[in-house]
């Protein structure tokens, strides 16, 4: 679809873009069971677009377009013919394109285990700051000094304030203690929602086999797992995880003196989907840089940018940030206070008591300057 970015310089007039916002439709795939698509579009015209709170798809300008004239109801001809007409392009080709689009979404709709983000056409510029909301919002649940905490209630209703402004996928970090049992009606929320829902935890709350299967049948949608695979009952029970049939990234720590070759080839064998480190010594040790190179031969991604436990009143920064504030990812305390996460986490204010446009409005201050 990289090729259709071309037919936009056809046009002999100025067209008129498509607003940036939140459009979504419960209605899809005419005349097929209804899927769930929540379109953002950006003040840069790319896009995100959310797939029955399975996925998150970053669009590029053409998809984003595709994208908006199947929510608001045509189908792959209707979408075709608007986009020439838009562009004065030739339709025929961009049928090709359109059509070629439209089986990517569906090939998404029937595909198991899913990453929760994932690249649609070339992306410009994918460190922009000028976006409509976070691309995820991180959900700390284990309280520390905090008066308050928010109690389901108040965190359905944070959720919805995150669905309305445009925040596709939410990650629940330190589910412990009396939020164990009301994870189901959380989880059930968020995908009533269609908000794309991530759980990060250790292995003792995953030791139940009829919770594990409980949390899946009410939408959870992928797993960050903080445990040290060299243990074997560690590695039994991640094995066991891995077979139920839902993204999972293995988050474990690096030991440059074990040979983690037969560890290894039991989770690829098993259908491991990401790795993160932790407790990393030493980035260029040349253990570490063979693992992740046998990591990358499996074509299994890493990934830098998932939230780790609070420790404490410390929230750690899940990813080098270079003094630099970023938008992307927000944090939510227990409390309901809003942070920019960075060296120093900036505390905006209370997204369960304030307006989430000045909420944002704040965030974009700090982040200008």
């Amino acid at each position: 679809m990289s090729k259709f970015t071309d037919f936009f310089n056809f046009s002999i007039k100025d067209v008129q873009e498509i607003e940036p916002g939140f459009y979504t439709s419960h209605d899809l795939m005419h005349g097929e069971t209804p899927y769930r698509l929540h379109l953002r579009v950006e003040p840069d015209h790319q896009g995100l677009l959310t797939l029955n709170a399975s996925t998150v798809l970053h669009l590029n300008k053409t998809a984003m377009e595709m994208a908006y004239f199947l929510i608001k109801g045509q189908n792959p001809s209707e979408i075709a013919k608007s986009i020439s007409q838009r562009y004065k392009a030739p339709k025929d080709e961009i049928k090709r394109d359109v059509d070629s689009f439209y089986e990517t979404l569906t090939g998404f709709i029937f595909h198991e285990d899913l990453p929760p983000t994932t690249i649609l056409g070339q992306i410009e510029n994918p460190e922009q700051s000028d976006i409509v909301a976070p691309y995820r919002l991180d959900c700390y649940f284990s309280p520390t000094t905090e008066s308050m905490i928010l109690n389901t209630a108040e965190w359905k209703i944070v959720f919805e304030k995150a669905f309305n402004a445009g925040i596709p996928h939410v990650m629940l970090v330190d589910i412990h203690g009396a939020f164990v049992d009301e994870l189901p009606d959380l989880l059930r929320h968020i995908e009533e929602l269609g908000l794309v829902s991530g759980l990060v935890t250790d292995l003792s709350e995953l030791k139940n086999d009829a919770f594990i299967d409980e949390i899946l049948a009410c939408g959870l949608d992928h797993l960050l797992i903080d445990a040290d695979p060299r243990d074997q009952e560690n590695l039994t029970q991640i094995l066991h995880i891995l077979s139920k049939d839902i993204f999972t990234c293995l988050r474990m720590p690096f030991d440059a003196d074990f040979d983690y070759s037969k560890i290894m080839q039991e989770l690829f064998a098993q259908g491991i989907n990401a790795f993160a480190f932790s407790n990393i010594q030493d980035e260029l040790d040349i253990n570490f840089l063979e693992l992740q190179a046998l990591i990358s031969e499996h074509g299994i991604s890493i990934v830098d940018d998932m939230p780790q436990p609070r420790l404490a009143d410390e929230l750690r920064i899940p990813f080098p940030t270079n003094n630099k504030i970023n938008l992307k990812y927000l944090a939510l305390l227990p409390n309901g206070d809003l942070l920019i996460p960075s060296d120093k986490p900036i505390t905006i204010g209370n997204l369960l008591q304030e307006d989430w446009n000045i909420l944002w409005a704040k965030c974009q201050d700090y982040s200008h300057g």
